[in-house]
């Protein structure tokens, strides 16, 4: 009896001890003896790696950042299913559920979606072409959408006005506003003459009768012309600046009345002139057809006034007489040359020619 209470309390011992620590019993296949296991020890942690496209994106497992951005691999997890969050600015965040085994490695690769914006475009003056990133987007005022997150470089032009260029930070689901208030690319030239209602051309093109304010003249070069009957014309260059205002005074010179004139039947002949002398040539032109005369001097010859005189005026192609005024300001040998041609062919040795010499002592 004294025994079966000593085991009696053996086992209640066990059990109390068997409570406290939590340790089961189980039988160990095979042989049926008793093994000790313990459901709190942790299993073996696996892995994640993470990559996005495109990398440098954050990444937190189950809310927990990672140490490091995409490509990355994220250690210390504990088996089981897990939620992947890679986040990178202008993109849509990217989230996954994952499930992590015992000791082995999950693999997570993203590819983020780029989040876009709004870009809106207004100029003072309006109808200049836009170029988002040197890419022509339409006419303002305008609304661009679907433009990447990011900063972009925007640029306004519109003939007559310097560019407008901007940078401009686009954020998804948002607008950025961009207003370029364009600057004139051009300035004035005053012309006057004396005497007055000369025809007044610029770079070649009749556009007022002197005197005359000529606006919008883009910046850069330009040649102002000064034509009245029985004067010389008068040409000069003026550089334009943006909001440049130049003023151009023209003193017209008579036309001299040549002391000698020359035809088509004086070609090959040689003259015998004193110096300054005043000379006229005259040749007949059809530049309807698309031919003319192709005139070279040699230094000395001035060139002082070249004109075209319709023989049927009003009469489209209509021929005429072309006429040119040249000063034999230098001295020694010269010779005045042309030859007929349309300018476009090459010269083949057939065309007309004409050339007179003068010999000025």
């Amino acid at each position: 009896m004294k025994h079966l209470k000593s085991g009696v309390t053996a086992l209640l011992l066990i059990g109390i001890v068997i409570a406290l620590t939590g340790i089961v019993y189980a039988d160990q296949a095979g042989d049926g003896s008793p093994v000790i296991m313990s459901p709190g020890l942790s299993q073996k942690p696996g892995l994640i790696q993470v990559i996005s496209f495109p990398q440098g994106a954050s990444v937190s497992v189950d809310g927990v950042p990672a140490n490091g951005n995409t490509p990355v691999t994220v250690t210390g997890i504990v088996p089981g299913p897990h939620i992947v969050l890679i986040a990178k600015p202008g993109y849509a965040d990217w989230a996954g559920n994952l499930t992590v085994k015992p000791g082995l490695k999950g693999y997570v690769n993203a590819a983020l979606k780029p989040l876009t914006g709004i870009i809106s475009v207004q100029s003072s003056p309006a109808g200049g072409t836009v170029f988002i990133d040197n890419v022509s987007r339409g006419t303002t005022d305008v609304v661009i959408p679907d433009i990447p997150s990011g900063v972009h470089q925007v640029r306004v032009e519109k003939s007559g006005y310097l560019n407008g260029e901007s940078t401009v930070t686009v954020s998804g689901g948002r607008t950025a506003y961009v207003k370029a208030n364009l600057k004139s690319d051009s300035g004035s030239v005053q012309v006057n003459s004396n005497p007055q209602g000369g025809a007044v051309s610029l770079d070649g093109n009749i556009v007022a009768t002197s005197p005359a304010l000529l606006n919008l003249v883009t910046s850069g070069s330009h040649t102002v012309t000064i034509k009245k009957a029985g004067y010389l014309k008068y040409s000069a260059n003026v550089m334009i600046k943006p909001g440049d205002k130049k003023y151009l005074y023209a003193s017209l010179e008579k036309t001299p009345k040549p002391g000698h004139v020359y035809n088509e039947s004086n070609n090959g002949d040689t003259f015998y002139l004193p110096q300054n002398a005043v000379v006229q040539v005259r040749l007949p032109e059809n530049s309807s057809t698309g031919f003319g005369w192709y005139i070279t001097t040699t230094p000395g010859i001035e060139v002082l006034d070249k004109s075209f005189t319709s023989s049927n005026p009003g009469v489209p192609g209509a021929g005429g007489t072309a006429t040119w005024l040249l000063k034999l300001s230098g001295t020694g040998t010269m010779e005045f040359s042309g030859i007929y041609k349309q300018g476009w062919m090459p010269t083949s040795g057939n065309e007309p020619t004409y050339t007179i010499t003068v010999v000025v002592q």
